[in-house]
């Protein structure tokens, strides 16, 4: 069959047929077919369409007033008078003296006049009072539908500024009709005819020209998928949270969803049902997801707690706060075998080494929750001293080492002993059994002496009786004097506590006491770097020192340099300072 038997074939269907098929077909679509083909360029056909679809098609109560163009758009169409109800009236005009009279035939049409451009301002308008609909309830949502928040912010944006597009065309041609009124009157009399091109109101500013421009340039037409930001990549509804859910999604009823799937049938069905959870596929490609990230999490977990296998490394790292191992403690000795100044070294004969804490924390991070990434290898030339490249030994080391303070780190105590005036006076004070048996001897030997003095009963009686207020205002003196003394101790000790915010202001570097063993141990997971610097030390026996042990470094510090924090200080010189020194 050729193409043109097959053109012919169309054009002689019916005309119900052809209705059918142009219902289907929106405005823009029809004002192409009708300049295209002449059978299809039919004044009662083009009434016929517009009448079916503001009927048949779409709600009554959504297509109500669609002849009054709301929005108005770029379809240019023809525009025809129906027969049905024309009738012919007669005028007699002379086209000048002495001509015989002409006769025309005027057609006065008593139906309206449909346009493919009043289908596409009924299309709008159905848009619009569709998108203005209040989402359905709760309990009517069983057979409702979800629709894209966005797309329906682009499509009223895209009507408003139609609208005022269609504003300012029918301003043009009201001034322009006016501007023709005006030539046609005589000269005599006339106003002056205002510009084709003024619309007959206040001119804008170029500041609001350029905000309107912007604010029409920012309005685009609806794209063709209403749904395509709320559909994943397997077609079907994408998951999210309940809060994305409701900035993104608009419930529409089942009637709102049918005529904007009739005006944009690429757009995806997404049923908004109680039991509408989501994409499976998407769901089951999440949960393999994060099983995924949890048995990778539980690798890199178990990959950075390979070092705590190994038993020495294991203690360093569950320490905590002491900052020494623990099981390297001497026993409290007695006094006798203390030094004379009552101090000891509180750790075993040993080597040991010092690391700074900021490394030791960083490692306990890492192992712990991996933040910060792997460390790099122990170090402790931080100590080194700028001017000689000496170690300098944190004064909170070197006092714990020489037994004055009882803990390395911060919440310490001094472990100096009292032998002050204090001390002397609680060790004075007897304890009260001896002070009740003293007591009671002395009031017996002094009853024996007072009778063989020949004293009466009554005088003995009057001298227990002021015996017995003398002791108990001693006994009260004595208890004020126990808890002043108390009061001193804990203000002395107050006073010694040592903060971690007090051992960084007071030390240049905090450093923590650990094993030579234990430095072996961690050095190994660092296989490729060789030289590592520690501060390493040892407590030998000497029992030519009064405290019967000696600290012997391994490299020796620096006594020139300050080893506190107040070395580190930077001193800035201001601009009046330099002004005045001549800089």
């Amino acid at each position: 069959m050729s193409l043109k038997s097959h053109a012919t074939s169309i054009t002689s269907f019916p005309r119900e047929i052809h209705l059918n098929v142009l219902t289907f077909l929106r405005a823009t679509d029809l004002s192409a077919l009708q300049r295209t083909c002449r059978c299809f360029n039919n004044r009662d056909l083009i009434v016929e369409v517009v009448e079916h679809a503001a009927n048949h098609v779409y709600p009554s109560d959504l297509t109500k007033g669609f002849d009054t163009p709301i929005v108005s758009g770029e379809v240019k169409s023809m525009s025809f008078v129906a027969k049905k109800g024309a009738r012919i009236v007669k005028k007699e005009s002379k086209k000048g003296k002495g001509n015989p009279a002409a006769l025309t035939l005027a057609v006065v049409s008593t139906e309206k006049t449909y346009t493919y451009e009043m289908l596409r301002n009924m299309e709008m308008l159905v848009v619009a009072r569709v998108l203005s609909r209040p989402e359905p309830p709760l309990h009517a949502r069983s057979s409702a539908f979800y629709v894209s928040k966005s797309w329906c912010r682009a499509a009223l944006r895209w009507l408003e500024v139609q609208e005022e597009e269609r504003k300012e065309r029918e301003e043009r041609h009201r001034v322009a009709e006016e501007a023709k009124a005006v030539l046609v009157t005589p000269t005599k009399g006339r106003k002056k005819a205002p510009h084709p091109g003024s619309f007959g109101k206040k001119k804008l500013s170029r500041k609001e020209q350029r905000q309107r421009d912007r604010r029409m340039s920012d309005a685009s037409p609806p794209w063709s998928n209403i749904n395509t930001d709320l559909v994943c990549e397997h077609g079907d509804l994408m998951r999210c949270s309940s809060k994305s859910a409701r900035a993104r999604r608009r419930v529409m009823d089942k009637q709102a969803w049918k005529v904007l799937k009739r005006l944009y049938p690429d757009s995806i069905q997404l049923d908004a049902g109680v039991g509408s959870t989501g994409c499976l596929a998407c769901a089951a490609e999440a949960e393999t997801a994060k099983k995924a990230e949890l048995d990778q999490k539980e690798e890199e977990k178990a990959e950075r707690r390979k070092p705590l296998a190994c038993p020495l490394v294991r203690g360093f790292y569950t320490r905590g706060s002491k900052g020494y191992p623990a099981d390297c403690l001497v026993t409290p000795q007695s006094e006798t075998k203390m030094g004379m100044d009552g101090f000891q070294c509180p750790l075993k004969p040993g080597v040991y080494s010092a690391l700074p804490r900021s490394w030791c924390h960083r490692f306990r991070k890492y192992i712990k929750t991996g933040e910060g990434g792997f460390p790099p290898a122990p170090d402790a030339s931080d100590v080194l001293c700028d001017a000689h490249n000496f170690p300098l030994v944190p004064p909170h080391l070197e006092s714990y080492l020489r037994g004055e303070t009882s803990a390395l780190l911060g919440g310490n105590t001094s472990a100096t002993p009292h032998n002050d005036g204090g001390g002397e006076s609680r060790a004075s004070l007897p304890r009260p059994n001896e002070r009740a048996l003293s007591a009671s001897r002395a009031d017996a030997d002094t009853l024996m002496s007072l009778r063989a003095a020949g004293l009466s009963e009554l005088d003995l009686h009057a001298q227990r009786v002021a015996m017995a207020g003398l002791e108990e205002s001693m006994q009260r003196a004595n208890i004020h004097g126990m808890n002043d003394i108390q009061a001193d101790d804990s203000t002395r000790q107050f006073d010694r506590s040592i903060t971690n915010e007090q051992l960084d202001r007071e030390n240049r570097v905090v450093v923590e006491i650990l094993t030579d063993e234990e430095i072996t141990a961690l050095e190994k997971w660092w296989p490729r770097l060789h030289g590592f610097y520690a501060l390493k030390f040892a407590i030998v026996e000497d029992l030519s020192t009064i405290s019967g042990t000696d600290i012997l470094w391994s490299t020796p510090p620096c006594r020139e340099c300050d080893a506190s924090s107040r070395a580190t200080e930077n001193f800035a010189v201001r601009n009046r300072l330099q002004k005045r020194l001549g800089r």
